[in-house]
């Protein structure tokens, strides 16, 4: 009988040792989880790549030179704030446009008339209700109307597009 009680002494020594050792594992596996996320982490975002060394002759590492033609088609108008109608209180739209003319000497032109450029365009955006500029299609049939009245305010140069340098409506 007392082989016995030792046997199941011996016996819940045994069970009650496992018990401890789950919790151990756990532990064991979240610390190596965590380990794997952290590294990972580090490899995917702290790695940047090396800038790769130029060689004399790689056409590719020459500096990209601005459009100078294009800069001198490009006339900015100051940026303005003009009123639109809003739902049922008024609304401010900030903006600065940039007209992009057919040839440098209709900038010239448009420079010469920016009193009527500016007053076209305001009187323009002013009718225009918020709803009607508030999303993609809005803005663009704006910029269609825009270069239509500038276009017909000018002489001998041509707008070729219209660019909303800011847009702002508060």
């Amino acid at each position: 009988m007392a082989e016995e009680e030792a046997n199941n002494e011996k016996s819940e020594e045994e069970v009650a040792a496992p018990a401890g050792k789950p919790w151990l594992l756990i532990l064991v596996a979240a610390l190596v989880a965590m380990g794997l996320g952290a590294g990972g982490t580090f490899f995917l975002l702290g790695s940047k790549p090396e800038p790769a060394e130029v060689s004399a002759g790689d056409e590719a590492a020459e500096p990209i030179e601005p459009d100078l033609e294009f800069q001198d088609r490009v006339f900015k108008l100051d940026p303005f704030v003009v009123n639109v109608t809003g739902e049922g209180y008024p609304r401010y739209l900030k903006m600065q446009v940039a007209f992009e003319m057919d040839t440098p000497e209709a900038r010239l032109e448009i420079e010469s008339r920016v009193a009527q450029v500016r007053d076209t365009t305001i009187l323009l955006l002013s009718s225009k209700r918020l709803t009607d500029i508030s999303d993609f299609e809005g803005k663009a049939l704006l910029k269609d109307d825009l270069r239509e009245r500038v276009n017909s305010t000018l002489k001998s140069g041509r707008v070729e597009s219209v660019l909303f340098t800011e847009f702002v409506v508060q």
